[in-house]
């Protein structure tokens, strides 16, 4: 009897090793929405991020496929995947590997795309009717989540800048880059430039977004265009 079960252990441990496949098991982040990328030729890419706890500050474009995952735009996802060594030969413009899909651990739907848009700022601090001093026209900002920038008409120069952190609640903005023109007014823009710096959350409801300061004070207040 003890010599069948030492044999049965045998063949199940054989078996086991047999069908494991062969490569490593990684836990990767994929981001809400594609980029644009370059690899052979113009494509676009995903956004992945490998690891268990997701640093959104930290995203790598991803060139190529990953058999069995079907994506879909909007959500993020975490993943586990198998990585393996593709056989030879391999094309000289081919990656040498081979990622296939284990497991969907999480599918959700991503916040924080709902910033992207283009919004028509009607308020900050207590300015309002605010125009462009050339044109007259609305001051316009456009964000885009999936690529993590903004870019804004502040009354007398544009800016344009990263969002470091956006979960679709917390929000911080990088540095902007502004156009040097001078304007006999400066108040407007300079209080935007300063509310932008002092962002930290925002909300967006009834087509208002709406950004606000570490203690919850309104900055500035935006309509939705589109």
């Amino acid at each position: 009897m003890k010599n069948i079960l030492l044999l049965a252990s045998f063949f199940l441990f054989l078996f086991s090793c047999q069908t494991k496949p062969d490569g490593t098991e990684e836990t990767w982040w994929i981001n809400s929405a594609k980029v644009d990328c370059v690899g052979v030729g113009p494509q676009t890419c995903y956004q992945i991020f490998k690891g268990e706890e997701l640093d959104r500050q930290n995203w790598q474009l991803f060139y190529d496929q990953i058999e069995g995952f079907d994506y879909e735009l909007g959500n993020l996802y975490q993943i586990r995947v198998l990585v393996s060594d593709k056989a030879e030969p391999i094309p000289a413009d081919a990656s040498s590997k081979t990622y296939k899909l284990l497991e969907v651990i999480q599918k959700q739907s991503d916040p924080s795309l709902r910033l992207t848009n283009s919004w028509k700022v009607i308020k900050v601090g207590e300015i309002e009717f605010l125009q462009d001093l050339k044109t007259g026209e609305d001051l316009i900002f456009e964000f885009n989540a999936s690529e993590n920038s903004y870019f804004g008409n502040m009354a007398c120069n544009t800016v344009r800048g990263q969002i470091r952190e956006n979960d679709g609640e917390n929000l911080l903005f990088g540095p902007g880059a502004t156009t040097m023109m001078a304007c006999p007014d400066m108040k407007t823009e300079q209080a935007i430039g300063k509310a932008l710096i002092e962002t930290r959350s925002y909300k967006i409801e009834n087509n208002e977004l709406v950004f606000f300061d570490s203690e919850g004070n309104e900055l500035i207040r935006f309509l939705a265009v589109d």
